[in-house]
């Protein structure tokens, strides 16, 4: 969905178009990616210093550990991707020039766009992006391996099961590279995307693990000053290869300061005492400072779609979900309704949709059949089911972060489950650890220290495509059909195949379904991947929650937020999980 410039009274009409999906007549969900701004913004220009306030720690600019949504946001201004969204959410070449794929989907080629330096001078060509892919891939820190060397354990990240498909990068000639795939692949694109974090760094990044862990070199806007968990300062990349329509060179700010705030509170204050230039919230337990914000006369905002679709992970490795009848238990206690009600909304205005599917309507994997409903009595007796099993009680350990919102989020879950007759305990973590826990790199897995949590609430699914949803509840991305690397490369990627199996299930009839449809490039896909969503429903393999929303909040001197041009033509996604793209943002006073 485009953004644009509204007033507030247009901001309000519009949100009141979504009235029906609330849940009273009397709540009105906040419109999606909608930005209130000025209607006469002034012109740009260079300069000005801005602080801005996250809700995630950046421990590392390097592979691993994954860095979340708002952490994302500060290492997407230093660096960038070979593809980027639209904002029809299709993908076309960002530092990439072109890219295409053969007709069997299993040889894709690009063309690097010439021209563009790292900050640190180095040419972006095909050897680098070579270098870059196989890192990503895990190629570099297998053979260090092999040789017993700890030369690229820093670039043992999650990347290595998300690129299972990668058989072989080659560059074909100076600003040409070559990927081959095992298996067919038509979303390879979302692949290289990877919800934005597939960046190419400088090789001189990818060899030192002090440069890439404490200031990645990218070819973005900006480049790292400083960096530490929280608190994050970059600073304009003069060399920078874009330039605005009038022929300004790019970025107009001098220096972005990013503040880990983790209570939604302080980094709502800061922005009303100016402490703060902007700030991002989710909605994910801080709608009470969306409202505000959106309310307050001398701020303004930009908000994403509600086209994430965050969902309880059940851990099938782990009592108790390793049974199914805890799983259909907690799936039918669980209601997203009352939860929305609870969280999702206040003051009457609700931020985010009542789930209907695990994802929502615009993505291709869409399906009701099979969605699980509450329904106490049905939970009641799977309850009873679970405990002829096992002769234990249904218990479920629910997690949270250490943000008081968090906690709220974790009580009402309690408050809701405690309805259905199933008692629960939280545990409540840093956000950064959870992430590093549940997402493990290839050394971590590998020990077999895979997700550890019981129902983990996590952001996985999002956007139209697949790219994002199906590797993640694939059981072994190693060991799809046609995926020869286990014994092409080492025995070891069995083990890291598993990293992104959160829910750590061993199914075999939701392998065969989620390897069938992947695999599909014929009209029949759209088909099976609804298949995949009847089973992943009526399994309980995962449970959905209230669809998730971001919103930037922004001072008044803050411009430029609300478009994101593209080096290929027309405008990118302005707002997404990980906030906005810095390159155009300017100050006017």
């Amino acid at each position: 969905m485009s953004t644009r410039a509204t007033t507030k009274s247009r901001a309000i009409k519009r949100a009141a178009v979504f009235a029906a999906v609330a849940i009273a007549s009397a709540s009105v969900p906040i419109a999606a990616n909608a930005a209130r701004v000025p209607s006469a913004a002034a012109k740009p220009k260079q300069g000005g210093d801005i602080s801005v306030g996250i809700f995630d720690q950046v421990l590392t600019t390097c592979y691993t550990p994954n860095v979340p949504n708002s952490a994302l946001g500060v290492l997407k201004s230093v660096m960038e991707g070979l593809v980027e969204k639209k904002e029809d959410g299709t993908f076309v070449p960002f530092l990439a020039e072109s890219i295409t794929n053969s007709a069997d989907f299993k040889t894709w080629t690009i063309k690097v766009r010439p021209g563009i330096k790292f900050s640190n001078g180095e040419d972006l060509n095909a050897a680098n992006v070579v270098l870059n892919l196989n890192a990503l891939a895990g190629n570099l820190y297998l053979a260090a391996s092999a040789k017993k060397s700890t030369a690229y354990d820093h670039t043992a990240g999650s990347g290595i099961p998300f690129t299972a498909n990668l058989k072989s990068v080659t560059a074909v000639d100076a600003m040409t590279v070559q990927m081959d795939l095992w298996t067919a692949q038509v979303d390879w694109l979302d692949t290289l995307y990877a919800s934005g974090r597939f960046f190419m760094r400088s090789s001189s990044s990818i060899a030192g693990k002090d440069e890439c862990v404490g200031g990645s070199v990218g070819t973005g806007p900006f480049k790292f000053e400083k960096v530490s968990a929280t608190e994050v300062k970059v600073v304009r990349n003069p060399n920078y290869w874009r330039k605005d329509a009038s022929g300004t060179q790019l970025p107009y700010l001098n220096s972005i300061t990013f503040k880990y705030i983790e209570q939604p509170t302080q980094r709502l204050n800061g922005l009303k005492t100016g402490s703060l230039d902007a700030a991002q919230f989710t909605s994910a337990g801080e709608v009470k400072q969306i409202v505000s914000v959106r309310d307050s006369k001398n701020l303004k905002s930009i908000d994403s779609s509600d086209s994430f679709f965050p969902t309880f992970w059940l851990n099938q490795g782990i009592e108790p979900f390793n049974n199914k009848n805890a799983r259909l238990a907690f799936a039918h206690a669980w209601d997203a309704a009352t939860y929305y009600k609870l969280r999702n909304c206040f003051k009457g205005k609700c931020v985010g949709n009542i789930p209907t599917s695990v994802v929502g309507p615009s993505n291709v994997m869409y399906n009701k059949a099979g969605f699980l409903k509450t329904d106490i009595k049905k939970s009641k007796q799977f309850q009873a089911a679970y405990k002829k099993d096992t002769g234990k009680d249904l218990t479920v350990e629910l997690t949270a972060t250490m943000s008081a919102e968090s906690l709220a989020n974790a009580k009402a879950v309690q408050q809701i489950l405690k309805k259905a007759g199933i008692a629960s305990t939280i545990n409540q973590e840093d956000g950064a650890t959870q992430v590093a826990k549940a997402f493990p790199g290839a050394a971590a897995a590998a020990a077999g220290k895979l997700n550890p949590y019981q129902a983990y609430p996590v952001l996985l699914f999002e956007g139209n495509g697949t790219g994002f949803i199906l590797p993640f509840i694939s059981p072994n991305v190693f060991k799809e059909p046609g995926n020869l690397s286990t014994t092409v490369k080492t025995p070891l990627l069995a083990v890291v195949g598993m990293a992104l199996n959160v829910t750590r299930h061993a199914d075999t009839a939701l392998a065969s379904l989620v390897w069938d449809a992947k695999a599909d490039i014929t009209s029949a896909r759209a088909t099976k991947l609804k298949a995949v969503t009847k089973y992943l429903q009526e399994n309980a393999v995962v449970v959905p929650t209230p669809t998730l929303a971001y919103t930037f909040g922004f001072s008044s001197k803050i411009q430029g937020f609300s478009k994101f041009k593209l080096a290929s033509g027309g405008l990118g996604i302005p707002m997404t999980n990980a906030g906005i793209n810095w390159t155009g943002v300017y100050v006017t006073k």
